[in-house]
């Protein structure tokens, strides 16, 4: 396998990979398979088929709740943890129960305290900026790559039905700005605001990678700031933590995640974020906005 980005699925308009949420039914069935784990410390209790996640008093547990994510992705997690210091909370135990659907995974972690950075302060953000380092680091680390069929339309979550008249250009435009790109194993979620927990100021855990596992690592540092710039980030605090970064794959990529974060911003009904997208991409890449702007003001 090429450790070079190869041309990306942008012809995926039936949505090859399913990311639809789990039933509730079987929601349920694998938290009680769950809670029977012996890693497990919090009491036993109904489940209705709505939590995703479980908590006991020193351990949590989590429960896949959309069709595409994978239990390898939570191994690898953990083997990030032990061997390149990425802040995750320690795997306990994991398991995976048969369904109506297939096979879908379950998983016990330490419990992590804190909250994700409403306001991401400089020193928060370098620490996220090592935290992708260490993840960029560990090379290509194997799962869904970005190239890999119906992947892309994993990256890009709901644009191919929120904007679908504009995701056949989107798509074509990442695969622009990634095709040649080094692939490395990435975390595909993560910011200061989302999928990292701090107190007191110190980041203590790093959750829940997306679905696609390794693809060009500054996807990673563009949808950080999409998340975080909004909220008052730092763009030159978060590279200090990552160190040498390819500015041009970087400047590539930052337009179309603020786009990707644009468009999410309407499904999760956060006005403020829109408005300051909005005039982020007004200023920097008006033609970006003109793809979206007849579908999304619809």
């Amino acid at each position: 396998m090429s450790d070079l980005c190869g041309p990306l699925d942008v012809g995926d308009v039936r949505a090859v990979i399913p990311t639809g949420p789990l039933l509730p039914a079987e929601l349920a069935e694998s938290g009680r398979a769950a809670l029977a784990s012996p890693a497990f410390d919090g009491p036993d209790q109904p489940l209705d088929g709505t939590l995703t996640t479980i908590e006991g008093r020193h351990t949590i547990i989590k429960l896949q709740h959309r069709q595409h994510e994978r239990l390898e992705t939570i191994l690898r997690l953990e083997e990030l943890r032990r061997y390149a210091g990425v802040r995750a909370p320690r795997l306990l135990d994991h398991g995976t129960v048969e369904t109506a659907v297939g096979e879908i995974w379950w998983a016990v972690h330490d419990l992590c305290h804190g909250w994700p950075s409403e306001r991401p302060r400089p020193a928060q953000q370098r620490a996220l900026g090592d935290q992708l380092r260490r993840w960029h680091d560990r090379g290509r680390a194997g799962g869904l790559r970005l190239d890999d069929p119906g992947a892309l339309g994993v990256l890009l979550g709901t644009a191919r039905f929120l904007v679908p008249g504009a995701y056949a250009e989107i798509a074509a435009r990442f695969d622009a700005a990634c095709r040649g790109r080094r692939v490395t194993a990435i975390h595909g979620d993560l910011a200061a605001g989302h999928n990292a927990l701090y107190l007191e100021g110190d980041l203590t855990a790093v959750l829940d990678p997306g679905g696609v596992d390794s693809g060009p690592p500054m996807l990673d540092l563009a949808w950080a700031l999409a998340v975080d710039l909004p909220h008052g980030g730092s763009t030159s605090a978060l590279l200090d933590g990552y160190g040498t970064t390819d500015q041009e794959a970087l400047d590539a990529v930052l337009p179309l995640m603020m786009l990707r974060r644009l468009v999410d911003t309407f499904a999760i009904n956060a006005p403020d974020d829109t408005r300051w997208l909005t005039g982020w991409l007004h200023h920097h890449d008006p033609g970006l906005l003109d793809l979206v702007a007849p579908e999304l003001e619809a």
